[in-house]
């Protein structure tokens, strides 16, 4: 379904990543996801149904977890775990 355009969402998946690890977003944080939706053109709405459908299925466990990911996401494994699903 997004096989054929995993690279260009690639930027996309690991901005929105930042929501789901175990620390507190920051100001810059929060900065960096909005230059990411505006480079890739994308609308609130999509760049939420992107979260809402994509993203979120594959780490979500992350938040529900006692000692959850906190410095960051493999950037591969995140590309390969999102088009797998």
């Amino acid at each position: 379904m997004f096989r054929e355009n995993a690279t260009a969402r690639t930027p996309v998946w690991i901005a929105l990543a930042a929501l789901y690890l175990d620390t507190e977003l920051t100001d810059d944080d929060y900065k960096h996801i909005a230059d990411v939706r505006y480079q890739a053109r994308l609308s609130w709405a999509e760049m939420q149904r992107i979260n809402q459908e994509e993203v979120a299925p594959v780490l979500v466990y992350n938040l529900l977890s006692v000692a959850g990911e906190w410095g960051g996401f493999d950037e591969q494994w995140l590309m390969q775990a999102i088009t797998a699903r």
